[in-house]
């Protein structure tokens, strides 16, 4: 046999491995959900992005799965957060789709780069969100935009997949509160540590407390912000959300009604809305007062000179 033959034998049994789903990847939580020919295609690494073709697959149930978190959707069912279970959301073990953008008094719009990023989490994630809104408030943060959440995709350069894969990480671009508007890409100070104290203006300094609030104590395990690498130079990135922390509420059992059965947020109006359609946006006083609110992503007025 030749070089050129023995090169590309190896070529092809390395394409199988591609192509083939291993025993690490038929593990991944929700992929019996899809049909076999696409899950041939997820572990390949183009496109980046694999969500648009698999969010198809999405379906609301009414009772968790055997593999699914029961006791932390129990404990949002006491917190009375509305949401949507969901199988079939490959790689996230107990995914949820909010049905507010309200969590721990903290509103997060998405950002105006991706308007149609699904808001589906793992239960855990959109937990240690909440336990995160009395940090978030007393650091004067109102607002989060953020542009990913559940994102099929591999880390970047890599064939590791991402911790967006799972549910458990989110990628904020922007923040508001009573020091103003203060975007990632244009208002991070860069080599600037610790909790404010070092920065020179007050939303760097914002930023920084945000980061603060979210891994103090180990909430989040992980941050990535522009100091990491040049990939987050316009985004925070925060994951890994810590498996101690719990809501202190009295859970909620699933009994005949289903899973999401938690009242959704009323408007002033009075008419029930959920999170996907137009009922957010900016309000008056930088977002502390309450207001008929009109947009759900956020405004152009606020998009960075760089974009």
């Amino acid at each position: 046999m030749g070089t050129r033959s023995v090169h590309t034998l190896v070529a092809m049994v390395a394409m199988l491995q591609l192509m083939l789903p291993s025993q690490a990847q038929a593990r991944i939580y929700g992929i019996s959900f899809i049909p076999p020919k696409l899950r041939r295609r997820i572990f390949l690494k183009k496109p980046w992005n694999k969500t648009p073709m698999l969010i198809r697959y999405a379906r609301r149930i009414s009772r968790p799965l055997p593999y699914m978190d029961r006791r932390c959707l129990e404990r949002l069912r006491g917190a009375r957060v509305p949401f949507r279970l969901l199988k079939g959301v490959v790689g996230v073990r107990t995914p949820v789709k909010l049905l507010t953008y309200r969590l721990g008094g903290v509103t997060y719009r998405r950002a105006w780069n991706n308007k149609t990023a699904p808001w589906i989490l793992d239960c855990k994630t959109v937990e240690n969100l909440i336990l995160a809104g009395p940090r978030l408030r007393r650091a004067g943060i109102a607002t989060i935009y953020w542009n990913s959440a559940w994102r099929f995709s591999f880390v970047h350069h890599t064939r590791r997949l991402s911790r967006h894969a799972y549910g458990e990480a989110l990628d904020i671009t922007a923040i508001d509160g009573s020091f103003g508007y203060a975007s990632v890409i244009r208002h991070y100070e860069r080599g600037r540590r610790g909790c404010g104290s070092a920065n020179k203006t007050r939303r760097g300094a914002a930023l920084r407390r945000l980061v603060c609030a979210f891994t103090g104590d180990g909430l989040f395990k992980t941050a990535f912000t522009p100091d990491y690498n040049r990939i987050h130079r316009d985004h925070i990135h925060i994951d890994h959300p810590g498996r101690r922390f719990k809501l202190k509420v009295k859970p909620r059992p699933f009994g005949r009604g289903a899973a999401s059965d938690a009242p959704a947020p009323r408007s002033s109006a009075g008419s029930r809305r959920s999170a996907d359609e137009s009922d957010s946006g900016i309000c008056r006083g930088r977002g502390w007062k309450k207001c008929l609110i009109r947009k759900w992503w956020e405004p152009p007025r606020s998009r960075p000179r760089y974009y």
